[in-house]
């Protein structure tokens, strides 16, 4: 208990703000169903909102935890039984792996939206900045604890390390780090070569070195394999910065590549089986993207 009195003396927040939440309670009340309804709106944009809210039951289920704490918001009594709770849901968040990036995307939201309803209700006056920095302070809170489960499992996970195998784990993570980087070197090496390949079209395709309708589909399929290269160091530098491992970028790379054969392989009559050995191979690599995409 002392630790989150200690949290609301860190956020200075006092009785004065206790008072401005309960000032706002019958205000927000008559605008939760409107909270829920726009909420839910703004989390399914997130790619992968599906993943965690698969089925009419969670949704519903996770409806009435919403309302749940939206009411616990505004009560005006914030004792351990209240942070407890706050606790519990940051731990459940834990437990089904939601990104930390979702729930600081939320609270943004949440905030937003209570400021918008704040200065409807109550214009522009020193009531409504009150109001406004009351709340902003109380969500800055629910936040803090919600985050904490996230850092505590962290801290958890390291902790119960033997000092070999934290060692062992900061080389793996060294290692890693350095495969990925030199995974990027290498992206921009490939970069290099198909775009040498790409001015070799251009200088056959010039000099009429090739027939000029091979030359077009020759360039426009190197151009398709540069364009598929450059989307796979994009997801590659978003992997750098935390992202997830883009294997959908590289089956890109292949679909380019076989493209690419195929255009030119079908200039000629008389390599039909290889042709439709080609078009097999792009079908499996499309079902492969297909399934990944739509288990996003």
């Amino acid at each position: 208990m002392e630790r989150f009195e200690q949290i609301k003396k860190d956020f200075e927040f006092r009785e004065d703000d206790v008072k401005n939440i309960l000032r706002l309670k019958p205000v927000m009340e008559k605008y939760k169903e409107e909270f829920i309804e726009r909420f839910y709106k703004f989390i399914s944009r997130f790619p992968e909102s599906r993943k965690y809210l698969k089925t009419d039951e969670i949704i519903k289920r996770h409806q009435e935890k919403l309302r749940e704490w939206y009411d616990d918001l505004f009560t005006g009594n914030y004792d351990y039984a209240y942070f407890h709770r706050l606790y519990r849901i940051g731990e459940k968040h834990v437990e089904i792996g939601l990104p930390t990036h979702y729930v600081n995307a939320s609270f943004n939201f949440i905030r937003r939206f209570f400021i918008e309803k704040i200065n409807q209700e109550f214009g522009l006056s020193d009531e409504r900045n009150a109001l406004v920095a009351s709340i902003g302070k109380l969500l800055d809170i629910n936040l803090d604890i919600l985050t904490a489960a996230y850092r505590e499992e962290e801290l958890s996970k390291y902790q119960v390390m033997t000092k070999f195998e934290k060692t062992l784990f900061i080389i793996a993570k060294r290692f890693s780090d350095m495969l990925d980087f030199t995974l990027v070197g290498a992206l921009i090496l490939v970069s290099f070569f198909v775009l040498g390949l790409f001015v070799y079209d251009i200088y056959q395709l010039v000099f009429g070195i090739v027939p000029f309708d091979k030359g077009i589909l020759m360039t426009l399929g190197t151009l398709l394999v540069l364009w598929a290269v450059s989307e796979l160091m994009q997801e590659e530098i978003k992997h750098l910065k935390g992202g997830g491992f883009a294997i959908g970028a590289f089956i890109g790379v292949a679909l380019a590549a076989i493209i690419r054969k195929i255009l030119i392989v079908s200039l000629s009559a008389e390599k039909a089986i290889e042709l439709l050995s080609y078009g097999a191979i792009v079908l499996s690599l499309g079902i492969v993207y297909w399934l990944l995409k739509k288990n996003k």
